[in-house]
């Protein structure tokens, strides 16, 4: 007997004329679909929950499935499933057809975009991968840190004497992220590169010491670096080249997360699109070097003291009110359901403090405001309990910032 996993919020099932896909995918019908996928192999589906969608109105979704089976000699197994449709995939990739409908469909680790995430999740060709690289060559435990379908990827491998992580990005784009780490490590502290596979799409990066700095503040640790420090940071970025990526500012993307917001929660459509009305009187600042993801899971602590940055592949040219405003976005979001809220919420306020004397304080806010709109896709994106009331929240947060900018105006 199949078990289906119930779900948590009726509202949760989407739907687009355009893609009607989404709505199977993530729908009732998600079961049917993954028991025909499974038909012919053996195994058979036990319960299986949605755990990351990826959804661009009117054109593409991918979902990624955790998932229990039985197999054909009755063993229990949980494996990773994604479905993706209106993307066009390699060749040699299962697709699955019916009434015009066309999905594509694989099991982690053999992602088609990224090839080199099965050699990544191996331990016997991880030995051998880490010792091509450069890196110490040993018996290694692997743990996936990361995975966004088709995008990019991150396994921790661990041995008695090192510890190293694997990004695992799309053929092509690695010679750019080696550059990134190259380049910046003699100004920034950026994990070390012990080498890279352009075909295989891997880098592998130094483990860096520390804990982030959400992790600290999380703990409620007393230790945590000032916004001086913080700034400081950023002041060590070189001067961008003349081919630097342009980064844009959440205020700049803010209406691609607006359409998927009306899209997935049409009734905050109204509240959304003020939001976004109100962000067009960003004032432009002149370009900087940025980091471009700027937070506290980037920035690695020990006590007080700065001692790695991650993520770096984000960098290039920008505004700096974008950076600022993005780390105190993402400690204000954080700080909704957080045990440690109060002392997050006085870490974010101290912030504020120093960079209101550092950039205009009213498009400070818009920005802040513009990050945590973005922010508010992530609980549908990764399906949260209840997505709608947790994206509900943060618009609303979103709002209180705006109201804020209104307020020291």
């Amino acid at each position: 007997m199949i078990h289906r996993m119930p779900r948590s919020d009726p509202r949760s099932v989407v739907s687009d004329p355009d893609q009607p896909a989404v709505e199977i995918l993530l729908g009732p019908q998600a079961g049917p679909f993954l028991d025909a996928v499974l038909e012919g192999t053996g195994s058979r589906l036990r319960s299986y929950t949605v755990s990351q969608v990826r959804f661009v109105p009117s054109k593409s979704v991918t979902v990624q499935y955790r998932a229990k089976l039985v197999s054909s000699t009755g063993r229990p197994e949980s494996v990773t499933f994604v479905a993706t449709s209106g993307v066009t995939t390699p060749d040699g990739v299962p697709v699955f057809a019916a009434d015009g409908l066309e999905v594509a469909f694989w099991q982690f680790p053999n992602d088609p975009f990224l090839p080199g995430l099965a050699s990544a999740t191996d331990p016997d060709r991880v030995s051998d991968l880490l010792g091509l690289l450069g890196a110490p060559q040993e018996s290694v435990k692997l743990a996936t840190r990361a995975y966004r379908p088709g995008r990019r990827a991150v396994i921790e491998a661990s041995g008695t004497t090192h510890r190293i992580f694997l990004k695992i990005v799309r053929p092509g784009r690695t010679a750019a992220l080696q550059q990134a780490h190259t380049s910046l490590a003699q100004h920034v502290p950026v994990p070390h590169s012990f080498g890279w596979s352009d075909d295989l799409g891997v880098v592998a990066l130094q483990a860096m010491p520390g804990r982030t700095l959400r992790a600290a503040l999380t703990a409620r640790s007393s230790g945590v670096p000032t916004a001086a420090d913080l700034v400081a940071l950023l002041d060590r970025f070189p001067e961008p080249g003349g081919t630097a990526r342009t980064v844009l500012g959440p205020h700049q993307r803010a209406a691609d997360r607006a359409r998927l917001l009306d899209a997935v929660a049409p009734e905050l459509a109204t509240r959304v699109e003020a939001i976004v009305d109100r962000l067009g009187a960003v004032a432009e600042e002149s370009p900087v070097a940025v980091h471009g993801d700027f937070h506290s899971s980037q920035v690695l602590v020990n006590r007080n003291d700065i001692v790695g940055l991650v993520d770096v592949d984000t960098a290039g040219v920008g505004e700096r009110a974008n950076d600022l405003a993005n780390i105190v976005g993402h400690l204000a979001t954080l700080g909704i359901d957080s045990p440690a809220r109060r002392g997050i919420s006085d870490y974010g306020g101290a912030l504020m403090r120093d960079f209101d004397r550092r950039t205009d304080p009213v498009d400070l806010r818009l920005r802040v405001s513009a990050v945590i709109l973005g922010l508010a896709t992530g609980p549908f994106r990764v399906q949260e309990r209840q997505w709608p009331k947790a994206t509900e929240r943060r618009v609303a947060l979103a709002e209180s910032w705006l109201t804020s900018a209104d307020e020291i105006q």
